[in-house]
């Protein structure tokens, strides 16, 4: 016989679990907060509000930036570095970096932050959605199906920390003469075949908001092209000619169209020292990913995202999908069950499950072509007839994202919070098996 869930009025897993709560993320205080801050980090502040009181030190492009910007390239064997204010402006960077013509094409997957792409859409691109295999990547086949006589970029993205398939992507890239850009944004540090992610494409973006490591926000852009570095470089910075700059030898004059995404330095001074206790915070967020799955591992019914041999999953997320068919319940039920069990879990990703929700071409401002007023640039441009993602399917992703579920892997979980977590996905597994 199987225990009652406490969804339907039985003794949670967690003791102090709050079923009013759910859906916050917060249904338990038995469970960290998905950040790792400390004193240091506070210090690290506090120093540089001082230093700007006594000597007028920069709160914009000052050494903690260009301290960041330094360290982090050479983690990732790139000769530049640009550290922005989020991880939307570093992608509306790189497009502005690439600076395409209107009406060209790039190729994403719809599963992850509308981030990747709506940078090209202010760039003029017309983003063109590719399915994902069973990494939870996008699919190197599919994306070869979508290239057209348009196609000028495709994106990267190692999905929950996963890494893509790099090596077929930069062969596909190469053969078509396209930009090959890496999304980092949930993969710090993660690794393909060996290779650090963000070091692989023609140029890397991350997003240090709730990711494995956070400064509140910001965002991150390497490249080793001088190009794309120097033309980046402005457009994060109005393409104005700075002494610490590309353009520094110009009149001091906007030299192309570009945005003001500069960081602050107290963004910089935190993601300075998140920088030096990120790997241990990796470290113990893969150490405990790979506990609960051999916890759950005689349970065939639950089928965690695909990882090749000799790749390094870091777990931002940790996503396990139910077996067709084995369950009386969705994917969001049973992640409600577990999170009534008092752990924090998500059901399908970005509301997979959700009509009008999950892949971005339901979304919106992709479905309704809402971008520029009332006219459909550039979804319209140079085309005989706009792009009507409605049509779109990516029934591969459509089936594995919308059977998922997704756990948000702190890297101070303790020994008995993964019990926990254990404990419940099995006792919500044994209820609703058929």
């Amino acid at each position: 016989m199987t225990k009652k869930l406490a969804i339907h009025g039985g003794t949670p897993v967690v003791s102090k679990a709050n079923i009013s709560s759910l859906g916050t993320g917060r249904v338990s205080s038995d469970f960290p907060a998905p950040y790792s801050f400390d004193e240091k980090d506070i210090a690290a502040v506090t120093s540089v509000l001082q230093k700007a009181n006594q000597d007028g030190t920069s709160m914009t492009r000052g050494p903690e930036q260009r301290q960041f910007e330094k360290d982090f390239a050479d983690l990732h064997d790139s000769k530049y570095g640009i550290l922005v204010n989020s991880g939307t402006s570093a992608f509306n960077t790189i497009y502005g970096a690439i600076n395409p013509d209107p009406g060209t094409e790039v190729i994403c997957t719809p599963w992850t932050s509308a981030g990747s792409v709506v940078g090209g859409v202010f760039h003029g691109m017309v983003p063109v959605f590719a399915d994902i295999d069973e990494t939870l990547c996008i699919d190197p086949e599919d994306v070869e199906r979508k290239i057209t006589s348009k196609t000028r970029v495709i994106i990267a993205v190692h999905m929950f920390g996963n890494a893509c398939d790099m090596d077929r992507l930069q062969a596909i890239a190469d053969k078509h003469n396209l930009f090959l850009v890496e999304d980092c944004s949930q993969a710090t540090f993660s690794e393909y075949q060996g290779k650090v992610v963000g070091s692989m494409g023609d140029i890397a973006g991350w997003s240090f908001s709730g990711k494995h490591m956070t400064g509140g926000g910001g965002g991150m852009i390497t490249t080793n092209n001088i190009k794309l570095y120097e033309r980046g470089f402005g457009y994060s910075d109005q393409a104005l000619n700075r002494s610490d700059g590309p353009y520094r030898d110009y009149p001091y004059v906007h030299n192309f169209l570009a945005q003001n995404y500069k960081p602050n330095e107290l963004t910089a001074a935190v993601l300075n020292v998140q920088l030096t206790k990120v790997h241990g915070y990796i470290e113990n967020k893969i150490r405990d990913a790979k506990n609960i799955l051999s916890g759950i591992s005689d349970i065939p019914e639950l089928i965690p995202q695909k990882v090749r041999p000799d790749d390094r999953h870091t777990y931002w997320n940790l996503s396990i999908m139910l077996e067709k068919d084995a369950y009386n319940c969705s994917s969001k039920e049973f992640a409600k069950a577990v999170e009534g069990e008092g752990i924090p879990i998500a059901g399908p990703y970005i509301g997979t499950a959700t009509p009008g929700q999950g892949p971005l071409y339901n979304h919106p401002v992709f479905a309704n072509l809402d971008a520029f007023g009332k006219s459909k640039y550039p979804f319209d441009y140079n085309r005989d007839r706009p792009v009507d993602y409605k049509l779109t399917k990516c029934p591969n992703g459509e089936d594995l994202m919308g059977r998922g579920m997704n756990f948000s892997m702190r890297g101070s979980f303790t020994e008995e919070n993964v019990g926990n977590i254990i404990e419940s996905i099995r006792k919500v597994s044994a209820h609703y098996k058929k």
